[in-house]
């Protein structure tokens, strides 16, 4: 019995011991670093995502005092050529969390706004005691090392600063020295920054859990074109958004920029995919500006169906940290009406060639498209001729009446002759509801290609034509004999306006 009640009493004691050692922990000068015979840290950095801005109007503001607010939709119209329109939707990204984790913590809370940071990401996390002083700094790879932190004082509070650019390089260095939070930043930072900071005191008495949520300090915009119900989208030349800044510096103890800025800087909006379809869409492209309501977008060589065109928007809001996806919608949206297939010839010196398309009433024109030709025409619509004189485009013939609006012409710096052409498109005549024509022609062999504006020239204009939208159009297209191999072929298509895909 008295050597039960010995080990009683020794035990206590035991118990006692500990609890005075773990109570002393508080009061201790703090350790950095794990120690070398494995002491596991008290405070655990548990990384729980990204988030960019909010969808709804928020105004926030810094000790500098400058306030921003976060944009509604923008709706933007701009031309494209003279029959289509574009209009430019800018939206904030709204979507779901791509992972709902169970924090270790269960006081742990995630967000709609959350999205999973990528495998193997480099974060840092700094942490300064309350008077802002440096006490240490780590390195953190998601998903490799997240149990990971720091050994610190029990009942003492702490600054916890977070930042990476979303990199499986290593992260920038803050380089100023000696390291407070009032004097540390990063300077010329061209990545996608994200800040992260919680203020925390410390418990001395179990694990403490620092959860983590990365925010977007700039902009990403995704950029979409979209021609369903217009045409197949088969190039896009360069694109650009500005004026923007080529990197900003951040200060860690509230995450406000200085943007490093140099007059006329824009950044490309790069890699479209998916070319000949009738959508296409770049990669995220990174903006890094201050707030604004004055960015303009260009999006150059556009083509579609052949045919290329440029699209400008002004005035374009912009708020840092917010992720927006850009939809370019061409529109009217139309359909083919009566697609009337056709081929003439004549080997004679003296009789041309002819053929009458007897088309309904269409809301949005005509189109003629020439896939082989030999090697002039004119066209008649509703009794009104086309051209003054022949669209010539033959030098042998005469007088060569047609060319490219750049200045290029056919037989000239490598564009053939367009006998040579074939294989699809190669001449497309357009025909407005209000009668405005457009012509476009390929400078290559191949047909189907790009199409580029063609004008007449040598004295040859066009005439003013009418097209009827609520009764028949009577459309005939002819050519004037020239040697012994007259010909032409083509299709000739009504054009319909239709509700567009949402």
């Amino acid at each position: 019995m008295i050597k039960n009640l010995n080990t009683q009493k020794y035990s206590i004691l035991l118990v006692a011991s500990c609890l005075w050692v773990t109570s002393c922990r508080s009061t201790d000068t703090a350790i950095t670093e794990e120690s070398s015979n494995g002491t596991l840290p008290n405070v655990i950095v548990q990384l729980i995502g990204t988030e960019t801005g909010l969808d709804i109007p928020e105004k926030t503001a810094s000790i500098t005092n400058k306030k921003t607010s976060v944009a509604k939709v923008q709706e933007i119209v701009a031309p494209f050529d003279g029959m289509t329109t574009v209009t430019a939707t800018l939206t904030p990204e709204e979507k779901p969390a791509l992972r709902s984790q169970a924090s270790i913590n269960p006081m742990a809370v995630t967000t709609p706004e959350i999205t999973e940071l990528g495998k193997d990401i480099k974060y840092n996390v700094a942490v300064y005691d309350t008077n802002g002083n440096f006490v240490n700094e780590k390195t953190f790879t998601y998903q490799q090392d997240d149990n990971n932190g720091f050994n610190l004082n029990g009942g003492q509070n702490y600054n916890f600063v977070a930042y990476s650019i979303n990199s499986k390089t290593p992260v920038p260095a803050v380089s100023n020295t000696p390291r407070t939070l009032a004097t540390d930043k990063l300077n010329n930072i061209s990545g996608d920054l994200m800040y992260f900071k919680r203020n925390m005191t410390v418990s001395g008495n179990g694990t403490n859990y620092i959860d983590v949520v990365l925010k977007h300090k700039y902009s990403i915009i995704t950029s979409k074109l979209d021609a369903r119900g217009v045409g197949i989208i088969s190039a896009v030349g360069s694109a650009n958004i500005g004026p923007v800044s080529s990197s900003a510096n951040m200060s860690l103890s509230n995450g406000d920029l200085t943007y490093n800025t140099t007059p006329g800087t824009t950044v490309p909006v790069v890699n479209f995919k998916t070319f000949n379809n009738e959508t296409v869409t770049s990669d995220p492209t990174l903006v890094i500006s201050d707030n604004t309501s004055t960015a303009k977008l260009t999006v150059n060589n556009i083509v579609i169906d052949g045919v290329m065109g440029n699209v400008a928007l002004n005035n374009v809001k912009i708020i840092p940290g917010v992720k927006y996806n850009l939809n370019l919608r061409f529109s009217p949206c139309r359909e083919s009406i009566d697609p009337t297939p056709f081929s003439v010839s004549s080997t004679s010196s003296t009789v041309g060639t002819s053929k009458v398309f007897n088309m309904p009433a269409t809301d949005f024109g005509f189109v003629l498209d020439i896939t082989n030709l030999d090697n002039s025409f004119n066209m008649i619509i509703n009794g009104t001729q086309l051209a003054k004189q022949e669209i010539q485009f033959e030098k042998a013939a005469g007088t060569q009446t047609v060319g490219f609006q750049d200045g290029s012409r056919y037989e000239e710096g490598g564009i053939p002759s367009v006998w040579q052409m074939g294989g699809g498109t190669i001449i497309r005549v357009v025909i407005s509801k209000t009668g405005q024509v457009s012509m476009y022609g390929v400078k290559t062999t191949n047909g189907g290609t790009q199409l580029y504006p063609l004008v007449l020239i040598n004295g040859n204009s066009l005439n003013t034509v009418t097209w009827n939208t609520t009764s028949p159009n009577t459309v005939e297209v002819n050519q004037k004999a020239y040697g012994a191999n007259t010909r032409m072929g083509g299709t000739g298509t009504g054009k319909k306006i239709v509700q567009c895909v949402q």
